[in-house]
């Protein structure tokens, strides 16, 4: 068995061995979600980006070109890769108005499409103008690893790629939904070409407040906190997490490409890709600006969180708890009772300094021993793990019951999806069935559906009838019924 680590190979046993066994087809596609979205290749060399262009008919821009499919991006790849450093824009480009009052692609923030990721560039403190080393990458990959750690502690390590850049390590996040930006006004306004001295129309744009709250999102909020975090090993690892990766127009190194540097090359490439939902993390990145106290007690970057106080459990008041009364119900289903509901309990036990040895306690845990028909440990978690909402919802799903808490808490509710803002499951008669994939959970059956709505437009309501239909296929009427009543609501009516 070959338990070496991805670092310790060769140039070209890293290319064979690692590299290779992510194929191109397969970036794009985890990159894209399989959706029709716009991919800038970053180039510094203006003539070679003109050519490339030219010969693929893509757009261009004085920063790069422009791909929508994986066939384009290959393209790029073989005629520039051995001529130029390539990079990609981790979020989708768009459209936007230039100062010459007319749509094209720029590498510039307001040409971001939506926020889709969350980018960390790890690299070495010190380069002294030389290749990275060994060590160098391994430091670089164990900073990478402890950030996904802590993820992990939310289940938001599911959805990821660690790519190798040459000389450091970058992890690309996905978020669970994408945050998109919002419009952005343009003014004309005349000035004297110092050149010709005539007199021309330009267009600026007007940022407000609400495409630079959401430009600095990640900066600010959990950005912020990856670096404060990563910071705390920087005597123990020679790395350091790059500040500047946190701005939203951000470039990572291009799959299968080349860094041509120190008057050599080295392959960059794809070290490992997750690729299932990350749920939950959009909502945590938005509460950094609709709920700080939240977004605080949410920070999985911290040793320790404080008790939500609408969470914790009162002495002398243990059985009015909500989690401890749905824990208590008679023929509550056995299937991750004691990983999903006890564990958790415990961790507010704990977080709640509720005495083992005390009555209630007592009474409470022999009441739970007789209802479940077994033995439960009274061993309190570690301080690593924390109370989860999440994972409490996680088994509602599982088992097709009313969830306990509101599902994605931090969701900004749409006024305009639906001209009365109601779900009706009545939609279902007379409309089609939507193709759903057989092996779909339901959260990515819901993006499916998401994916086909638009803000205001009354083909909205055939279009769930539709889906109404298509879980009653895939599920089951119950089933279908379950969701709709306890998933319906947040997932078409927030963001």
């Amino acid at each position: 068995m070959n338990d070496k680590k991805w670092y310790e190979y060769n140039e070209e046993d890293k290319v064979k061995n690692v590299y290779s066994k992510i194929t191109l087809q397969q970036f794009w596609d985890w990159w894209s979600n399989k959706e029709n979205k716009v991919m800038e290749i970053r180039i510094k060399d203006f003539i070679l980006i003109k050519e490339i262009a030219n010969k693929l008919n893509i757009p261009y821009s004085v920063s790069g070109v422009y791909v929508n499919n994986v066939t384009q991006l290959k393209y790029v790849l073989k005629l520039a890769r051995d001529k130029a450093t390539l990079w990609f824009g981790i979020n989708p480009r768009k459209k936007n108005v230039n100062r010459w009052g007319k749509k094209s692609y720029e590498g510039r923030d307001i040409n971001v499409n939506e926020i889709g990721f969350i980018f960390v560039d790890i690299d070495r403190i010190s380069k002294k103008d030389k290749p990275a080393e060994i060590e160098d990458l391994k430091d670089a990959d164990v900073l990478a690893d402890k950030i996904l750690d802590r993820l992990e502690t939310q289940e938001w390590n599911k959805g990821y790629i660690k790519i190798c850049s040459g000389h450091g390590v970058q992890l690309v996040i996905k978020l669970d939904f994408p945050l998109k930006m919002p419009e952005v006004v343009f003014k004309k306004h005349n000035i004297k070409n110092p050149k010709t001295g005539k007199v021309e129309e330009i267009y600026g744009e007007v940022l407000d407040d609400e495409f630079e709250k959401y430009k600095e999102i990640i900066r600010r909020g959990i950005g912020k906190e990856i670096l404060k975090f990563s910071r705390k090993f920087k005597d123990e690892i020679r790395v350091e997490v790059d500040k500047s990766g946190f701005n939203i127009g951000r470039l990572a190194a291009l799959h299968c490409s080349k860094n041509l540097k120190y008057n050599t090359f080295r392959w960059r490439g794809i070290v490992e890709l997750k690729d299932d939902i990350n749920v939950g993390l959009s909502d945590y990145v938005m509460s950094k600006e609709e709920d700080v106290k939240k977004f605080k007690e949410m920070n999985v970057f911290s040793k320790s969180r404080a008790l939500n106080n609408e969470d914790r459990i009162k002495k002398g008041k243990l059985m009015e708890h909500k989690l401890i009364k749905f824990i208590l119900q008679p023929d509550l289903p056995v299937g991750g009772g004691n990983n999903k509901l006890w564990f958790q309990l415990k961790c507010l036990i704990r977080d709640s300094g509720i005495d083992l040895n005390s009555k209630e306690f007592r009474e409470f845990h022999s009441k739970l021993e007789k209802n479940w028909k077994t033995t439960l440990s009274t061993n309190l978690p570690l301080k690593q793990f924390e109370f989860d909402k999440n994972i409490i919802n996680s088994y509602c799903l599982d088992h097709h019951i009313p969830l306990v808490y509101d599902f994605w808490l931090h969701r900004k509710k749409i006024v305009n999806m639906f001209d009365k803002n109601i779900l009706s499951w009545e939609h279902r008669k007379g409309v089609g069935v939507m193709e759903l994939d057989g092996g779909s959970t339901i959260q990515e059956d819901l993006k499916v559906c998401l994916s086909n709505l638009r803000e205001g437009d009354r083909s909205n309501y055939d279009i769930i009838g539709t889906f109404i239909n298509a879980l009653i296929k895939k599920y089951s009427e119950q089933k279908a019924r379950y969701y709709f009543n306890n998933l319906f609501n947040r997932a078409f009516n927030y963001r």
